[in-house]
């Protein structure tokens, strides 16, 4: 019977059962070792001056590295090794058991598994400057729980462990070529050719010459004759050895001297008359000299005493 104040037709509101909530899957992540797997290398052997930095430097070559750090409050500095798995942890063991260190002091490795696994706090953006530097953690880059993009990967080289007494580098790599990707060509380097002779000419009237020699009087040539263009027409000519100007009050006359009598004799020929530009005097002449160079000579004032007599000087 409806109780009191209750319309017999209406029934008391039950709310409906709750449905059954299924039990968690487990999520299996093959990445993850377990919690109780020991990943951490515990090293001895090191020399006390040694920095952070170069067990890191040592350990960040062997597979499945994630961090390093030095405890220096025994009377040795102890390194730890943290590896992403307890087979990468062995293999590192086992390579870097009795490696040589420090080459000065022969200071060896010794490795062992650790009780347990080194500690990496998560997340820190930077450093606190209060903590002490050589304490700090190395790490071998893992961005998973940190706030920061990962950089780009960059694969490092496979190490290459010939004998536990040290590290074999890889081949260094080929010398810098600044051209190597441009197509240069070959550009041929040519000799420029002698200066030629003159190719001007005037009569010269040479009645009077000296018996042949090695040494050639060049007369008619004016007060501000170019030494320099004298010198490159007659020091292209085959034999040629040396060459000397004087300067005189009232006329300029040079002396060439060549290795033998051929030599003078063709130029003495080929060259009779030739115009140079800086003389002014038309062409010039040229005799055999009196005296070859080197010898002894009469002079006044400077000059030889004889028109063309060759100068004197130590050779």
């Amino acid at each position: 019977m409806a109780g009191a104040g209750m319309h017999p037709y209406h029934q008391q509101w039950v709310p409906p059962p709750a449905p059954a909530v299924a039990p968690p899957v487990p999520v299996d992540t093959p990445n993850r070792p377990p919690a109780d797997e020991i990943r951490t290398v515990f090293i001895t052997g090191l020399p006390g001056d040694v920095k952070e930095r170069e067990l890191h430097n040592l350990l960040r070559w062997l597979p499945g590295f994630e961090a390093s750090q030095i405890n220096f409050k025994a009377e040795q500095p102890m390194g730890f090794a943290l590896f992403s798995t307890a087979q990468h942890a062995m293999a590192a063991k086992d390579a870097l058991q009795d490696l040589e260190f420090d080459v000065e002091t022969k200071s060896a490795l010794h490795t062992e598994m650790a009780k347990k696994n080194l500690f990496v706090k998560r997340g820190v953006a930077s450093e606190s400057s209060s903590i002490d530097q050589s304490k700090r953690l190395r790490t071998g880059g893992d961005y998973t729980h940190a706030g920061y993009a990962a950089p780009p990967f960059h694969p490092q080289p496979t190490p290459v462990w010939g004998n536990p007494g040290g590290y074999i580098a890889p081949h260094p790599p080929p010398p810098y070529d600044p051209y190597g990707g441009y197509q240069v060509p070959q550009v041929a380097m040519t000799t420029p050719p002698p200066l030629p002779a003159s190719s001007r000419y005037a009569p010269v009237q040479n009645n009077k010459d000296n018996p042949p020699c090695n040494t050639l009087f060049i007369g008619n040539l004016g007060e501000n004759v170019n030494e320099e263009e004298v010198r490159g027409l007659f020091s292209v000519q085959p034999g040629f050895k040396q060459m000397k100007i004087l300067r005189q009050e009232r006329n300029t006359v040079c002396f060439i001297e060549f290795e033998d009598l051929n030599s003078a004799t063709t130029v003495h020929q080929n060259l009779q008359g030739a115009v140079l530009t800086s003389s002014g005097r038309g062409g010039m002449r040229i005799q055999f000299s009196k005296n070859p160079f080197g010898r002894r000579k009469d002079f006044i004032n400077g000059a030889a005493s004889e028109p063309n007599g060759a100068p004197t000087y130590q050779q």
